[in-house]
C-alpha cells in the first residue's frame, strides 16, 4: 500500500540522519527531540497496518536499523538484565554507565546488530559488531593511526523461544565472542577468550542476589515482509528489517 510505503520511507530517513537513533542520546546531547517524537508517531500510524504476526512471518535474519535507547539493549542478555533489575530508572542507568564504561573516548564503537529467529529450534540469535580503536590519533599534530583497529561479533543465545499474543519470550543461555572479516582479533586475549561459549546462564543462577533464571520478553508491535517494530517492558523502540546479505554464516554460531 502507498500509505505504509510513505510512512516507512520517513522512517527509514529519520534512522539514517539519527545514525540510527544514537544521535538521541541525552547522555551525549540533548539534541533532534523532535526526529524522536516523529518517529514515535510514525509507529503509532504504522501499527494499524500490520500484517499477520506469526512463526512464519517473524523466522529468518533483521539487522538493526533504529533504537530511541542504547542499540546495545536489544540483545536477550541485556533484555534479561532490565526484566531482573524490574525498574526503569535502574535500568536506564546502569545502561547508561555501561555505555560509558565502553565507548568512552570513541574506543569502542557499536557496528552492525543482527538477530536471527528460529522456531524450529526455539532460538533467538543476537550479535552486534564492535569495533576497538577505529581512529587513534593525536589531534591537529599527527595524521596516521596509533593503533591498528580492533574488534569481534558478540553472540547472545536464547532458547524455548515462544510466541504468545504477539510477545516473543525466550531464556538466556550463553554468549561468545567470534571473529568478523576485516577485523583483526583481540591481541593477548584472543587465544583466550573468543571462539567459545560462556554458560551465562549457569552463572547467573549461582549469584545469590538472581532470584529466577535470566528470562526476557519483547513485543512486536508492527510486522510485514521487510521491517519488523519491536518494543521492551518499558516500551522503547527497536526497529529491525530484511538484510540485503547473510549476516549469520553457520560457522559464527557453531558451539567449536
Amino acid at each position: 500500500m502507498r500509505e505504509i510505503e510513505e510512512i516507512k520511507k520517513k522512517i527509514y530517513k529519520i534512522a539514517a540522519v539519527t545514525d540510527r537513533g544514537q544521535r538521541l542520546n541525552k547522555l551525549v546531547a540533548p539534541m533532534y527531540e523532535e526526529k524522536e517524537n516523529e518517529m514515535v508517531d510514525l509507529i503509532e500510524e504504522l501499527k494499524s497496518f500490520s500484517f499477520e504476526i506469526s512463526e512464519k512471518s517473524l523466522s529468518g535474519e533483521w539487522e538493526l536499523i533504529f533504537s530511541n535507547v542504547e542499540l546495545f539493549r536489544s540483545s536477550p542478555f541485556f533484555l534479561s538484565i532490565e526484566k531482573a533489575l524490574n525498574d526503569e530508572f535502574k535500568s536506564n542507568l546502569f545502561f547508561k554507565l555501561h555505555q560509558l564504561q565502553v565507548g568512552s573516548f570513541g574506543i569502542s564503537t557499536v557496528g552492525r546488530i543482527a538477530q536471527k529467529i528460529d522456531f524450529d529450534k526455539k532460538e533467538f540469535i543476537s550479535t552486534f559488531d564492535t569495533t576497538i580503536f577505529g581512529l587513534t590519533t593525536i589531534p591537529i599534530l599527527g595524521w596516521f593511526k596509533l593503533l591498528p583497529t580492533f574488534g569481534g561479533r558478540v553472540i547472545t543465545l536464547a532458547s524455548d523461544l515462544v510466541l504468545k499474543n504477539n510477545l516473543l519470550d525466550m531464556n538466556l543461555q550463553k554468549t561468545k565472542v567470534s571473529k568478523v572479516d576485516g577485523l583483526n582479533k583481540i591481541p593477548f586475549f584472543s587465544e583466550l577468550l573468543m571462539d567459545r561459549w560462556y554458560p551465562v546462564k549457569e552463572v547467573w543462577n549461582k549469584l545469590p542476589w538472581n532470584k529466577e533464571s535470566p528470562n526476557c520478553q519483547v513485543s512486536i508491535t508492527y510486522l510485514d515482509e521487510e521491517m519488523r517494530v519491536m518494543q521492551d517492558m518499558y516500551g522503547y523502540i527497536f526497529i529491525y528489517i530484511r538484510p540485503s546479505i547473510s549476516l549469520l554464516s553457520p560457522s559464527t554460531l557453531s558451539d567449536n
